[in-house]
């Protein structure tokens, strides 16, 4: 069974990485439709890095204060940022905090983009196991029991939301590896452990029509100019231009960049 899931989980990362390279995504992206709300609301669920951790200025410099910028200079001034994202949140704290809420906003129907980033987290448990650490995919690591249960908790959150507002707009991010290019201890292991976190994320997303942003091919190579790794006090998190380089990429994906 784990031989199964893991194989499941390489095959999905390689068909999203032949639609990316073919730019089958960027074809398929939906451009947003004008809201139909006087009040519009681009809310934002998740972690650390949904919450703007590692920018200068999370409250400007983030990548979601930055996506809510371009959502006003294409939509107008109206379009408000409603933050719910938490540093530190897992899968199921975001179930237990995070979605309440997000679901009473969402009835009002002003809510014209949700986006989720979510289960990084979930994977830090991990960390501390040797075999998870010597090789994340190894059938010793207990990785694969996580993997279920993200998959159970994302579709949880997914399907709730898209309930709740089925022609509301829902982007997902696919975490890119931060440790990519900066010669870390734990480069090579972060990229297994992230790429088959992100095979979950990519299958569920899809699951409930959410678009994927995936940052995994801008940060290849380069996690050592976009994020705090190699700073005197090393920090796994996205620095200003990380920050923006996702935000770029959450706009392409929702056919947005090119009309800034």
């Amino acid at each position: 069974m784990r031989r199964l899931l893991l194989a499941a989980l390489f095959v999905a990362i390689g068909l999203l990485a032949i639609a990316c390279a073919d730019g089958d995504t960027r074809e398929e992206a939906p451009v947003l439709a004008p809201p139909a709300s006087d009040t519009p609301v681009f809310l934002a669920l998740g972690d650390s890095i949904a919450a703007g951790e590692g920018a200068s200025d999370p409250a400007a410099t983030g990548f979601i204060p930055l996506v809510a910028e371009a959502l006003r200079e294409r939509f107008g001034e109206g379009v408000t940022l409603a933050s719910l994202a938490v540093p530190g949140h897992t899968t199921q704290a975001l179930i237990d905090e995070q979605l309440p809420t997000a679901l009473d906003l969402l009835a009002t129907g002003d809510v014209m983009l949700v986006a989720v980033v979510i289960g990084g987290n979930d994977l830090q448990q991990y960390a501390a196991d040797p075999d998870c650490v010597t090789d994340p995919a190894s059938p010793d690591c207990p990785l694969e029991d996580g993997l279920l249960e993200v998959e159970s908790r994302l579709a949880t959150i997914l399907g709730a939301l898209h309930e709740a507002a089925p022609e509301t707009a829902i982007v997902v991010l696919a975490y890119p590896n931060l440790f990519s290019g900066t010669g870390h201890v734990y480069q090579r292991q972060a990229e297994i452990a992230f790429d088959l976190l992100d095979g979950v994320i990519v299958s569920v997303a899809r699951r409930y029509d959410a678009v994927v942003a995936d940052a995994r091919r801008s940060f290849d190579g380069a996690g050592h100019e976009l994020s705090h790794l190699r700073d005197p006090t090393p920090d796994a998190h996205p620095n200003d231009k990380g920050h923006r380089v996702i935000a770029e990429v959450v706009l392409e994906a929702l056919g947005l960049l090119e009309e800034r």
